[in-house]
């Protein structure tokens, strides 16, 4: 036995007898059970300084040591809303304004503790890989141009924008001769989507390697999943991280006529109920989806003819898990002549992206480049509803504050 003094959060104030009184205190390096002499003059959930006893627990199995407490002091009082109120609330937006208490749940606790470490475990592999961590601006001008809703900001009375991508950025990286960078980071889109799998914030790895084609991509990327996926026990067939299939556009067209659902009409964009239906005739959790229509992709996004069906198609790769897409990457556009016609394609102003086509004036080596959805890949390896049960303040449309 020991004296102590520790300063923490008390919660779970529950009386044992007329004699003595049980909490839980959470410090910075354990938590502690105490055990008062009589229940404690103490507001839920305040920050008290406490002076005992330590000793081997006989209170409790689930803790090893307890301390007898001599003397306490609360040094802040606790709010009127505790996490024994928010944990009887389904996640909704009414938790959102008390995210502060929320996250003190245990559960919530952990769930941010592994996306968190699910992000060093990320950068870890990607150093691993020879990539190089790069930082890119997230106000941007004309390079921001294209069809996705952006945020407008005044950068000084230049209208600017927030930052779509930092896929162009990384181009520059690789012509400076940095032939592998990479880089976690949030990214914004102003579309107007209500679905719970949806933020108008959300972090995002991204990576752009020279002299990689898009199949060293997309085993870097499976790789990362599988890493993930290990890491935070995903609710996961081990066996559909193995192998993972790889379809054609065309082959999902031809999946979707032959589902109780309305096809997959060639030229459009492949919906999460096709995507359902791809999942569920392959009887695999994860797919690759490869060969979109060309003008489906960014401009930068390097396309080829294909005589059987007679269109242009994207270099492309996409990695659903089940109806969601998590990554999307492709081979790029290396050609300035080729990037002008893209863009012509597409209806979007050189001028606009000058720099990225002095870029490629400069001359680049071939690369590929792709993105995760950080958030989406762990909401779907936690098992959770609401991608926004991990962004401790997260935007989405309706929601601002706090």
């Amino acid at each position: 036995m020991s004296h102590v003094e520790l300063v923490g959060r008390l919660f779970h104030l529950r009386p044992l007898g007329k004699f003595l009184c049980l909490a839980t205190l959470r410090c910075a390096d354990a938590e502690y059970l105490c055990v008062f002499s009589g229940k404690p003059e103490i507001a839920a959930e305040s920050i008290v300084s406490i002076t005992g006893t330590l000793r081997p627990s006989q209170s409790s199995k689930q803790f090893e040591q307890e301390v007898e407490v001599s003397s306490y002091r609360t040094i802040a009082a606790g709010g009127p809303v505790t996490t024994a109120q928010l944990k009887q609330v389904p996640y909704s937006k009414a938790v959102l304004p008390h995210q502060h208490v929320y996250m003190r749940l245990p559960e919530v606790r952990q769930r941010l503790l592994d996306k968190w470490t699910a992000i060093k475990k990320i950068r870890d592999l990607m150093a691993g890989e020879d990539f190089v961590e790069v930082q890119s601006p997230r106000i941007v001008g004309g390079m921001a141009d294209g069809a996705t809703m952006k945020f407008k900001v005044d950068f000084f009375g230049t209208e600017a924008n927030l930052s779509l991508s930092n896929l162009l950025f990384h181009t520059a990286f690789v012509a400076a001769d940095f032939t592998s960078v990479f880089e976690v980071a949030p990214l914004f889109r102003a579309d107007l989507n209500f679905s719970s799998q949806h933020l108008s914030e959300f972090l995002i790895l991204e990576a752009t390697a020279a002299y990689r084609t898009r199949e060293d991509m997309m085993r870097l990327s499976d790789q990362i999943v599988r890493s993930v996926c290990g890491m935070t026990g995903a609710h996961i067939d081990e066996a559909h991280l193995v192998d993972i299939p790889t379809l054609t556009y065309d082959e999902v067209c031809a999946i979707t006529e032959r589902s109780d659902i309305a096809p997959l009409v060639r030229g459009n964009r492949i919906k999460r109920y096709h995507a359902r239906a791809v999942s569920e005739h392959l009887n695999r959790t994860l797919f690759w989806v490869v060969d979109m229509p060309a003008e489906h992709k960014a401009f930068f996004s390097s396309t080829r003819y294909e005589p059987i069906v007679d269109v242009q198609v994207a270099d492309d790769f996409r990695l659903y898990w089940q109806e969601i897409d998590i990554v999307d990457g492709g081979e790029r556009v290396i050609d300035p002549r080729r990037l002008r016609e893209r863009l012509a394609e597409q209806r979007l102003d050189p001028a606009h992206f000058a720099y990225y086509l002095d870029v490629l004036e400069s001359g680049v080596p071939p690369m590929t480049g792709f993105g995760l959805g950080i958030d989406r890949l762990l909401t779907k390896a936690m098992g959770l509803g609401n991608i926004r049960q991990l962004v401790p303040f997260p935007r989405f449309v309706g929601h601002l504050e706090p």
